[in-house]
């Protein structure tokens, strides 16, 4: 299940964040191994210092992790390093495919990589560099970019989109305490938290 609740960007100071994958790895006589890639598509951890806070700001971090029921519940989060694409190809046109998936392309020389992204918003699609109009040229769920009627792009043209991206992610645990340092003198005491956000598989 996810919710509609987007994790305040105070969140996202001092994260560690970057794509996870999983390869099962089997020694073989000799010194050699055999790697299995068991994970085709890689998901985003992202591990967070929430440090030096007012109390406030612990008790909203504390109600969203208890409105999301600990892990339970899947909930939006702005990526700091990965929010936003400007005029990203996300396919050519060969005048029969009416649908395109949103998605980044990580453009590794032998093995290039796409991340396909679900939660968009302020979404601009261009067929050739001209913009067209949702719900007159195209529709778009889930990530997904259909083109309606006739409407489909024809052969070699180029579909970009532009769009803020927001990333499905839960606690990796369900149990989450706050330290509660004490300062000599304090009149204004201050809590930390650290804890660690899971991508959701699509």
């Amino acid at each position: 299940m996810a919710d509609t609740v987007v994790l305040n960007d105070k969140f996202a100071l001092d994260m560690k964040s970057g794509p996870m994958l999983q390869t099962a790895l089997n020694p073989l006589s000799g010194g050699y191994e055999d790697r299995n890639q068991d994970w085709p598509v890689a998901r985003w951890r992202y591990d967070v210092e929430f440090r030096n806070r007012p109390l406030t700001e612990m008790r909203a971090f504390q109600a969203h992790f208890l409105g999301r029921r600990g892990r339970a519940n899947a909930f939006p989060l702005r990526d700091p390093l990965d929010n936003e694409l400007v005029d990203e190809e996300i396919g050519t046109g060969d005048g029969v495919t009416a649908s395109f998936q949103i998605r980044r392309l990580y453009d590794d020389v032998d093995r290039p990589y796409y991340r396909e992204y679900t939660l968009v918003t302020d979404l601009v699609v261009k067929v050739d560099g001209v913009t067209k109009t949702s719900g007159v040229h195209y529709n778009q769920a889930n990530g997904v970019v259909t083109f309606t009627g006739g409407n489909i792009p024809a052969d070699d043209a180029v579909v970009a989109v532009s769009c803020n991206v927001l990333i499905l992610v839960r606690y990796d645990t369900d149990w989450n305490p706050i330290s509660l340092p004490v300062a000599v003198n304090s009149t204004r005491p201050l809590g930390s938290a650290t804890f660690t956000l899971i991508e959701v598989p699509r």
